[in-house]
């Protein structure tokens, strides 16, 4: 996959007097890759833009490497614990830009990623969901990788898509008013706020020129674990959002056990990482790819065979 080299000098102050964008940044115990990841965003080599960081980790920790190393940085100490999505509208809060990026902490940019994504909304307008790499080659990286990003890895051309991922995601401040911001106490609110895009008629274009790497931290029994809850997760939102009956979600708790979706996924996941180069990769880590999707599949039945609970 591609490989993006160690950034330049930051500059001392990524602040600029009157932004046209702001680069939004959720932190929770962040202190392995935040340092990295700020030094690729202080890098960039669009004029106009400010890095935001709103922060609830427990410790001091993250505090430290940004106040220290990053006195541009807009940080912002949070005392209670904020889950991602939770951060991100915080950050729009403080945030002085029309154009909004969202990524994370474990996210390392080339100097030429933002102005990729604002020239690529000034094209298209709408939402721009950048491409994700993978940062790192071991197989526990890959497999977390493929089996998490396989909709967004570099490769093809410009293109329609239905999801945005809130790793590497630009929209103006227009649009994300328009549908009310993030779900803040959803792990999976980049998946509601896309749904939200698309029914006001807000497209999302993949533009996989502006793409960044994603540094995974974890073992394989994280991602199992990480899989099954948020498969959970987005089986709740699909009954929630579809207002299914009983029957329709028994019917598809036993489409997602059955082998021919799972079968599906992982063609899917092929056919993007040969897109994208990295086929070979997908081989090599394919058992771990299995289990994670097939983990996702699992969580997903146990909400549609969850019983409704009754309304309190």
């Amino acid at each position: 996959m591609t490989t993006i080299a160690d950034p330049s000098t930051p500059r001392p102050s990524a602040i600029h007097k009157d932004p046209l964008v702001s680069i939004l940044i959720p932190a929770y115990r962040s202190e392995q890759t935040i340092r990295r990841s700020l030094e690729t965003m202080c890098a960039q080599s669009y004029p106009a833009y400010e890095v935001i960081v709103v922060d609830s980790s427990p410790d001091e920790r993250t505090q430290e490497i940004v106040r220290e190393r990053f006195p541009g940085v807009i940080y912002h100490r949070n005392r209670e614990r904020l889950l991602p999505h939770a951060a991100r509208n915080r950050a729009v809060e403080l945030a002085h830009g029309e154009l909004l990026v969202f990524t994370d902490p474990d996210i390392y940019a080339p100097p030429g990623w933002l102005s990729a994504l604002v020239q690529a909304h000034h094209r298209r307008a709408g939402v721009i969901a950048g491409a994700l790499a993978c940062y790192g080659r071991r197989p526990i990286e890959l497999a977390m990788h493929l089996c998490k990003f396989d909709l967004w890895l570099p490769g093809g051309s410009a293109r329609r898509a239905s999801l945005a991922a809130s790793a590497n995601m630009l929209c103006d401040r227009r649009a994300f008013e328009a549908v009310g911001g993030f779900e803040a106490g959803s792990m999976l609110a980049d998946t509601l706020i896309s749904w939200d895009f698309v029914a006001r008629g807000i497209p999302i274009w993949f533009f996989p020129q502006a793409v960044v790497e994603h540094h995974h931290l974890g073992t394989w029994r994280d991602l199992l674990r990480e899989r099954f809850s948020r498969g959970a997760e987005f089986g709740e939102l699909r009954l929630a959002r579809g207002g299914w009956s009983r029957s329709r979600a028994l019917a598809q708790a036993f489409i997602s056990l059955f082998p021919l979706r799972l079968a599906r996924l992982l063609l899917r996941g092929a056919a993007n990482a040969w897109r994208a180069g990295c086929f070979p990769d997908y081989l090599r880590v394919s058992p771990v790819v299995v289990g994670g999707q097939a983990a996702w599949l699992a969580g997903e039945a146990r909400a549609y065979l969850r019983p409704k609970r009754s309304p309190s």
